[in-house]
Formats: structure tokens, sequence, C-alpha cells
């Protein structure tokens, strides 16, 4: 007796479903990814009846970043890095210290940006922003 091989159809991976397992799992990953939050600077812009505080020169350090990306601590050059300590090390000495930040139009809106993260790593919660008249 002679048996025949019957012909087998190739198996296949029904792809119906594919769609609808990628939809809940993108939903899935959606829902639970957390995304944080980065809490910046807090500031406080003046209003129309705002009035103007007058405050004891002793009680402000003047940063200023030049046009070159140079900074300074009340007229002594200072590295980027080291804004933090010098900062810390201030507001210790005097706990109504005003940080006046001052940077030059042409100077690198980077640095500008990481003096103000050097005075959030310090915890300076008393400081204004100005421009220098450009040259």
């Amino acid at each position: 007796m002679v048996f025949k091989k019957k012909k087998r159809d190739a198996p296949e991976i029904p792809l119906a479903s594919t769609a609808d397992v990628a939809f809940l799992l993108l939903i899935f990953f959606i829902a639970t990814t957390v995304f944080s939050m980065e809490e910046g600077l807090t500031v406080l812009l003046p209003t129309k009846g705002s009035k103007i505080v007058k405050v004891n020169v002793k009680n402000v350090a003047r940063i200023v970043a030049d046009e070159y990306g140079n900074v300074t601590i009340d007229k002594q050059p200072i590295a980027i890095e080291d804004i933090e300590d010098e900062v810390r090390m201030r507001i210790a000495e005097n706990d109504k210290l005003v940080i006046s930040l001052e940077t030059h139009p042409r100077c690198e809106y980077g640095v500008m940006v990481s003096v103000l993260d050097q005075l959030k790593l310090a915890n300076a919660t008393r400081f204004s922003l100005r421009a220098l008249k450009a040259d």
C-alpha cells in the first residue's frame, strides 16, 4: 500500500490583531509614564502698581557677564562653576542678599542660563535681571 503525502500549508502567524496589541501597548506606556517636572526659579515680575524697593548697597551682589562671556562678582573674575559656592557663602553671611545679574546684549544666552542655574543650585531666592547698555 502506497501512501500519498498531503501537501501542507506553510504555517502562518495571524497578523489581524497586531494593530490592536500595538495600540494597547501604546496606551499602557502613555498611562504609566511619569514625566519629571523640573522646577525652575520663581520670577516675580513687577506689575503696574508695584512699588520701587530700595535695597542697601551692602546687601547687593553684582554679577556681570560681558560680551565675551566673562563673569565677575563685584568686579572680581569668577568661573561659572564657582558661582554656586560663592553665592552660598555670601548668603550665609548676609541673609538679606540680593543678586543683581547683569548681562551684555551681545553675551551668549547660554552664559546667562548657566549663571541662573548656579543661582538656583545656591538656593538664591532674591535676584534681579538687567541688560547692560551696548557700547
